[in-house]
């Protein structure tokens, strides 16, 4: 049993990866008042391409500042809308079907049906010699990518940026009451390009994470609906850094579950755990929504007959 806990986590680990990443953009874009990023989709599709395109010419890393490149790219489009006017929502849906379009389109082109499919180096894996020496526990910190470590690193630093830089605390008065932050002095239109250019970034880091952790090739549509996931992380997280973490390791459960049934008689089909990340996905945010309707209402929560 204890084993199977561990394979569960280790699966979890790599899921919830791509997810945390690239819900700390969005984290940051919702808490500026720049909408939401339905655009995230495209940007972690074309920044899983960039992320091979780029490992495939001069290695991994390369890879990572590629898919980045390819996030702020797709940000600074979704700034350029909103400063034009644009209805954020339908912006982002834009950049979901041209990122969709654009990312299968090229890798048909770079690698034609019929070939053998483009192959690159994988992000390197590091084992930390006390830790993985620990009973039990050990296999967690065995091997693993390094892109977990990256995204360790990254919810710290996003969450001291909303909660204690100058930065952070002005994308957050834009967020919260934009015309007295203007009456500062602080500009909500350069501000929220600045939190569209972060969430952007972090989707494309998320997709090269996706295609280079363990994979290291490319498959169209290969994000598989993890940008919508990840609005609904970023929603049950209260778009705070560390519950963005919390809440897609919880997410990541769910697929680890269904990827090991792939392998592994769980005593359901394969089909019904590959539903899990979503049912569990739309069952939070039903219980998210009950809560808040509650609190609104100021009405106390009442148990359940049994």
């Amino acid at each position: 049993m204890a084993d199977f806990v561990v394979l569960v986590m280790i699966g979890a680990i790599s899921s919830a990866t791509p997810l945390i990443l690239a819900g700390l953009g969005e984290a940051v874009l919702e808490r500026a008042g720049a909408g939401i990023g339905l655009g995230l989709e495209g940007m972690i599709v074309c920044g899983a391409l960039a992320g091979v395109l780029g490992s495939a010419v001069a290695g991994p890393w390369a890879g990572l500042g590629a898919g980045v490149l390819s996030g702020l790219a797709f940000g600074g489009l979704y700034a350029a809308g909103l400063a034009c006017g644009a209805d954020g929502v339908l912006v982002g849906i834009a950049l979901t079907l041209f990122g969709t379009g654009l990312s299968t389109f090229v890798s048909q082109v770079a690698d034609p049906a019929g070939q053998t499919a483009l192959s690159v180096p994988t992000l390197p894996t590091v084992t930390l010699p006390g830790l993985a020496k620990l009973p039990v526990l050990g296999p967690l910190f065995t091997g693993t990518s390094v892109s977990a470590y990256l995204a360790i690193v990254s919810t710290v630093v996003v969450w001291w940026m909303l909660r204690s830089s100058r930065l952070g605390l002005r994308l957050r008065a834009v967020g919260d009451d934009p015309g007295s932050a203007a009456v500062l002095g602080i500009s909500a239109r350069r501000h929220r390009t600045t939190a569209a250019l972060i969430a952007g970034g972090f989707g494309g880091l998320a997709g090269a994470v996706l295609s280079l952790s363990s994979i290291g090739s490319f498959a169209p549509m290969m994000s598989a609906g993890r940008g919508i996931i990840v609005l609904a992380v970023v929603i049950l997280a209260r778009r705070r850094p560390l519950g963005v973490a919390a809440t897609a390791l919880l997410i990541g459960v769910f697929d680890s579950l269904a990827l090991l049934a792939q392998t592994r008689s769980l005593g359901l089909p394969v089909e019904a755990y590959q539903l899990l990340p979503w049912i569990a996905a739309i069952a939070l945010l039903i219980v998210d929504g009950r809560r808040r309707a509650r609190r609104a209402h100021h009405l106390p929560e009442q148990k359940e007959p049994t």
